[in-house]
């Protein structure tokens, strides 16, 4: 039976981007220690065969390993691939890997990351009389006894998969593994020495677990591994550009500030427009047709796509979504902007399983015929995605026969928004008005939610949409969506 670092080094790969995961695997492996100074790689055949692509494809991925001195080739007898740990071309392939990762990427990561962690630290809880204690603190105080960030991280990686082996479950192990190899060697990467720190963390975990405490045992290991994750996101944010200057002044923030609500107008100019354009056309439809179908409304799409062509970026769809009570029935007309802003689509959809009435954005009753925005929320039976929708009512004689919205990204927001909240006071956010964080600068805010008792220096209500810039949040006082 191989041995779980076969197992995570060597696993098939369920990719089509075999080159390109054959070399992340490998480097991630070596980074993590799971593939050790002077290790031997086995043969190219053999190796190919265990991870189900063609030799050729390996040979490129193993030549890529080599030109970042990962890897060197010995001739003759005794010779094949060895592993050359802890060089240079570590620190800048751990970087490069992380520029390739975007912030909904790593937010989403640390989410699952915690729920992996807090699911086996509250299992072995559960089971703390079958696990051996001794061991599992053993392996976290490793981490306080290292050097070299190769080190740290092969410490840290052996903790947190020996904490999933101690749940008992061998996919949530697998799982652990699989998310090590994904970011394992990152949490290290930079200056970053947390050792003595990570230790005592470590260290209450094992405390819990051995008295049984499953609420504390899951509570502390989601939030290690947040910590852990944020640092790596601030990393992550620190790689553009930096803004100029240190300490922003009142007067740069109050032009920063200027500059976030001049771009909100402008959002929310863009999005009017775009539902005006929309309701024109159902309301044309609608006085050219005789029998008040859905399917008689026939330039409505044309009319959604055009306000999609040259709009701002955030913007993910645009159209009509009737009201069954008018129509007789529920159906919607609506173009969305997948991935290419140059190639939309039609958005189909199985009513059957999408009640779009009971929606976020669906107007309640008594609404006016103004634009409303909905909180952000996520279109699981919809676009799935996570979104912010701009609704209108679209009226005839009295009636409404549906409601013409945009949909816009939330992600499309933060990369709006970034830019320019960088120049603004560390702990800075813009909230929806459930107070959820749509756009931050700051990893322990990115995804959470502001409570009534959090402590903000200054709040700035946005013109023309329910969102508020809050400057100067407490870090302590970050609370998680949950």
């Amino acid at each position: 039976m191989a041995s779980w670092k076969e197992q995570l080094a060597f696993a098939p790969l369920e990719t089509l981007e075999r080159g390109e995961e054959i070399g992340r695997r490998l480097r991630h492996a070596i980074e993590l220690g799971v593939l050790e100074e002077g290790a031997q790689l086995p043969s190219e055949s053999d190796l190919a065969a265990r991870m189900r692509v063609s030799t050729l494809t390996l040979r490129s991925a193993l030549a890529e390993l080599r030109h970042l001195g990962l890897l060197e080739t010995r001739r003759g007898k005794g010779g094949g691939s060895f592993v050359r740990a802890n060089i240079g071309g570590i620190a800048k392939a751990q970087l490069d890997a992380l520029a390739a990762y975007s912030l909904d990427e790593l937010l989403d990561i640390r989410e699952y990351r915690a729920f992996l962690a807090g699911s086996a630290a509250m299992a072995a809880a559960d089971r703390s009389q079958q696990v051996s204690i001794a061991r599992l603190a053993s392996m976290a105080a490793q981490i306080e006894s290292v050097h070299t960030p190769a080190e740290m991280t092969r410490a840290d990686s052996r903790f947190h998969i020996e904490l999933a082996a101690a749940s008992g479950s061998t996919l949530l192990t697998r799982q652990e593994m699989a998310m090590q190899a994904e970011v394992g060697a990152l949490v290290w990467a930079g200056d970053s020495d947390r050792r003595r720190a990570a230790g005592k963390e470590h260290a209450l975990m094992v405390n819990a677990i051995q008295s049984g405490d499953t609420h504390l045992a899951r509570a502390l290991a989601e939030d290690h591994v947040r910590r852990d994750m944020n640092r790596l996101i601030d990393l992550r944010m620190s790689m553009e550009p930096p803004p100029q200057g240190s300490t922003p002044r009142s007067e740069d923030i109050d032009r920063i500030v200027s500059a976030i609500e001049l771009f909100t107008a402008s959002l929310q100019g863009s999005v009017a427009a775009s539902i005006m354009a929309v309701e024109r056309a159902v309301q044309a439809d609608l006085d050219r047709t005789k029998n008040g179908k859905l399917a008689e409304l026939p330039n409505v799409y044309d009319a959604a796509r055009r306000t999609l062509d040259g709009a701002v970026p955030a913007l993910y769809g645009a159209g009509f979504a009737a009201d069954p009570s008018y129509f007789g029935e529920m159906g919607f007309i609506w173009c969305y902007i997948p991935s290419d802003p140059k190639s939309p689509q039609r958005m189909e959809l199985d009513l059957e399983f999408y009640d779009y009435s009971t929606a976020p954005w669906w107007p309640e009753k008594g609404s006016d015929d103004t634009v409303h925005a909905s909180h952000a929320y996520v279109d699981a039976f919809g676009a799935n995605e996570y979104l912010v929708t701009f609704t209108k009512r679209v009226v005839r004689e009295g009636r409404m026969a549906g409601v013409a919205a945009v949909d816009i990204l939330v992600t499309g927001l933060q990369i709006a928004f970034q830019p320019l909240l960088r120049h603004l006071p560390s702990s800075t956010c813009i909230v929806d008005q459930n107070d959820v964080v749509i756009a931050t600068h700051t990893a322990n805010l990115l995804g959470g939610t502001l409570l009534p008792s959090h402590q903000i220096d200054r709040r700035i209500t946005l013109p023309s949409v329910p969102w508020t810039l809050c400057i100067g949040v407490s870090k302590e006082t970050v609370a998680k969506t949950g």
